[in-house]
């Protein structure tokens, strides 16, 4: 992709030979983060291999894999025995209590004992942060981040496009994160400006402004009056092929994620700065520079379709210019088999 003047003086991605020669597609950095087709519950080893947590009273809100259930056994099975029902014939896992609070006790005694004992990786990386799972608008239990993934819930965050845009000559730049070396997951990526779960018990705009002020040292008076809620993108993270993979290891967990989008045009005297060791630095990319870097996936992958949806909604990327234009837009706003937030 190629960025040009338009007759309007604005910037526009043109695409060239090379793009039609090596059949690019921003659809490839949709597949990065969600490759999983309308259908895979009809995969037969999907249908071995994963079971389904389920609410005290059937409703369904995790994909758990067989293997993680069998590692939940030997490395907790007291709590785990009373904290579930395992019904292997309609391969659910449901809880057990109707009471919120001691649901929340047990999964908290079963992720600690997961932390201390378990061979999976993921569990080490101990947020101290809760997750919830909403059922009828309203969070059923709490869950501790570093086990989302062996629960297969669906998780949220905010995401915000950072950009300057020069009222002269209309380009467009971007303030693009570098997460730290020592990040746990994706370290020294690119990311978005701003970028955090949605931790209970606060609310999307209060993360907001909570991460806007922890990452980037951005006051509340700039995000209030520079920010602008844009929507959301959704989609069901996995990072295998449905078609071969046998979902015995935590790389094939499958956790459904909503990242609530913001934009946020500054003024090119206002500069962020780290502020709580999560970042290294930010810069400002040209337009050009930051559509290279999504091509050379250099971006942490979800940062990257959040980026790709403000190319879209700006009018940047286009049916014109994607020749699978609707295709992404449609994926980029999966329907979540789980129920949500709102």
């Amino acid at each position: 992709m190629r960025v040009e003047e338009s007759s309007n003086s604005l910037e526009a991605l043109v695409r060239t030979q090379e793009d039609d020669l090596e059949g690019f597609s921003f659809l490839e950095i949709m597949d990065r983060v969600d490759p999983l087709p309308v259908n895979f519950e009809n995969y037969g080893n999907f249908k071995e291999a994963i079971y389904y947590m389920c609410t005290h009273d059937g409703t369904k809100i995790g994909f758990v894999l067989k293997f993680a259930i069998n590692e939940m056994k030997t490395v907790c099975s007291e709590v785990f025995e009373e904290t579930f029902q395992l019904d292997e014939s309609s391969h659910e896992l449901r809880f057990k209590s109707e009471d919120f609070n001691h649901r929340n006790n047990l999964v908290d005694q079963l992720a600690h004992k997961m932390y201390l004992e378990s061979s999976l990786n993921g569990v080490k990386g101990w947020r101290n942060e809760k997750y919830a799972v909403w059922v009828n608008k309203r969070p059923y239990v709490l869950i501790e981040r570093a086990v989302a993934g062996v629960l297969g819930i669906i998780t949220y965050g905010i995401h915000i496009n950072g950009y300057v845009l020069d009222p002269k000559s209309k380009k467009i730049q971007f303030w693009i994160a570098r997460r730290s070396k020592t990040k746990q997951t994706w370290p020294l990526m690119l990311d978005n400006i701003i970028a955090g779960g949605l931790g209970y018990p606060y609310g999307i705009y209060e993360t907001v402004l909570k991460e806007s002020i922890e990452e980037a040292n951005l006051e509340k008076s700039i995000i209030e009056d520079n920010i602008k809620a844009t929507g959301t993108v959704s989609y069901l993270y996995f990072t295998g092929d449905i078609s071969v993979t046998k979902f015995d290891n935590e790389s094939d967990f499958i956790v459904g994620e909503v990242q609530y989008v913001y934009d946020l045009k500054l003024s090119k005297d206002i500069i962020p700065k780290p502020n709580d060791g999560e970042v290294e630095g930010f810069n400002l990319f040209s337009l050009q520079e930051t559509i290279n870097a999504l091509r050379n996936k250099e971006f942490k992958p979800n940062c990257a379709l959040v980026m790709v949806d403000f190319l879209i909604r700006h009018g940047y990327i286009t049916p014109e210019n994607e020749p699978n234009y609707l295709e992404l837009v449609t994926r980029m706003h999966r329907r979540l088999p789980f129920p949500t937030l709102n």
